[in-house]
């Protein structure tokens, strides 16, 4: 089922890139063809969990590629529905766009299925390719453009650094395949290893947005179409996560383990508190939902490191909640958008008066992020305290629950907006589309049943990552 998916997905892509001229006047059907595609790889990944095997000796078939396959496939399936919010698509016609998504996938699925060094490498480039196109897709947007060229360019330095250490982690084990590399690395580490593996998390660092390779990121969520941030925020993020936790369980093991998962670990808590920290000066709106997915990818780095059932474990829940809250987040900015509110604080003042049902999903998203209980994203977090209590990381645990303490005044800020300030005297109500509404709706009650009733998504996911342990 896992090769049936990725020649739909590859097959797909193409076929939306060729229609494209044909419908730049009828988006919607280029959106339910998308839809379409991924709601049967959707299923088809539910499939995908059940196999086992090594597909051609390079793409490991099996519960957590499966995982993948789901979740980037739900992503897929949010975005094609979310292209719906733009009535009249996007500058250049949304066939490309389409396209360009269902290609991000294939790469991140390829990525966390990768069996070796160099199935990595190309699914990261091709899930990185796509998302450095989506930045800049409006050629109009000036700062889009600038923003897409700098993501390009800083990308382009992240992964030369990775690849150059898969080639000093290839020179000192003698293999690029995942069961070589740990047996090289199972009894001695030399100095050559420890360059390679620094690099590769460097580059790694790159893609997830890590503090101090995050600087793409304000500039990539600010001059991108809203829902290509959220695109941004949450696909590469899920492939790139998901494929490191399968390199510290398959690949850097042995005394590699513990260095590279105490790397992670200094990372991690640099983004969480930095990220917070710059996150308060903030006055866009997206800009500071890039400084959020810093902190978001800082929290995910603390489950990672714990290389442990229970953080992977968190990991894939961290994950799940943060799709449903930063795309109903991104949504309804794109709604806002589309009818003329800037994302920034100045124009959101008083719009939870003038709007009460996008306020209230506003509020949702904005909690569920913030991490406030019933919600989903507070049971991210708390799974996240629960590895770290685990592995016995209390340093890091503190300084984590003080970060999520700090980072309420930054959210908060969003919801006094909403609420709290007056509205301008020219500003009228935001009238979103009923399917807009519908979609914004949908995505809240998933957070909060997310939050409410967890237990089926857990031993969903507790199912796929013992295979990593």
């Amino acid at each position: 089922m896992t090769l049936a998916a990725i020649i739909i997905l590859a097959l797909g892509g193409l076929a939306l890139a060729l229609a494209a001229p044909n419908f730049d006047e009828r988006p919607t059907v280029l959106g339910g063809l998308s839809g379409a595609v991924f709601g049967v790889t959707l299923l088809l990944g539910f499939g995908a969990m059940g196999e086992s095997g090594v597909l051609y000796g390079a793409l490991e078939l099996g519960p957590v590629t499966g995982l993948a396959l789901v979740l980037l496939s739900l992503i897929g399936l949010l975005v094609a529905a979310g292209a719906t919010i733009r009535e009249n698509g996007f500058a250049l016609g949304s066939g490309e766009v389409h396209a360009l998504v269902m290609w991000g996938v294939l790469g991140g699925v390829l990525l966390v299925g990768s069996a070796h060094l160099l199935m990595f490498y190309l699914g990261l480039e091709l899930s990185a390719y796509s998302t450095y196109v989506l930045v800049g897709y409006d050629r109009d947007r000036r700062f889009g453009t600038e923003a897409a060229a700098k993501y390009m360019i800083l990308g382009a330095v992240g992964s030369s650094l990775l690849l150059f250490g898969m080639a000093l982690l290839y020179a000192e084990t003698g293999s690029i395949g995942y069961a070589g590399i740990a047996a090289g690395l199972s009894y001695n580490v030399s100095p050559l290893a420890l360059g390679g593996l620094a690099l590769m998390l460097v580059g790694i660092g790159f893609k997830l947005a890590w503090v101090p390779f995050h600087a793409w990121a304000p500039d990539a969520y600010q001059g991108a179409f809203p829902l290509m941030a959220g695109y941004l925020s949450v696909a590469p993020k899920t492939a790139v996560a998901l494929g490191l936790a399968v390199l510290l369980a398959r690949a850097f093991v042995g005394p590699a383990a513990a260095t590279v998962q105490g790397w992670i670990t200094a990372l991690a808590l640099l983004s969480v508190i930095l990220g917070s920290i710059w996150a308060l000066t903030q006055t866009d709106v997206k800009r500071l939902l890039a400084y959020s997915t810093i902190v978001h990818m800082g929290f995910l780095g603390l489950g990672l490191a714990t290389g442990s059932l229970t953080g992977y474990v968190a990991v894939g829940y961290y994950l799940l909640a943060y799709i449903v809250t930063s795309l109903g987040m991104f949504f309804t900015l794109e709604g806002l958008e589309a009818h003329g509110v800037a994302s920034n604080l100045e124009a959101w003042k008083g719009l939870g008066r003038r709007s009460p049902l996008v306020g209230v999903l506003l509020a949702i998203f904005i909690l569920s992020l913030a991490g406030v209980p019933l919600l989903a994203g507070f049971l991210a977090k708390l799974y996240v305290f629960a590895a770290l209590a685990a592995a016995a990381s209390w340093a890091a645990l503190l300084a984590a629950v003080v970060m999520v303490v700090f980072g309420y005044y930054f959210y908060f800020r969003l919801l006094a907006a909403l609420f709290l300030e007056e509205p301008a005297e020219e500003a009228g109500a935001v009238a979103f589309s009923p399917t807009a509404l519908t979609l914004m709706a949908l995505l809240a009650a998933a957070v909060i049943a997310l939050g409410v009733w967890p237990q089926p998504a857990l031993e969903w996911l507790r199912t796929a990552m013992m295979a990593l342990v």
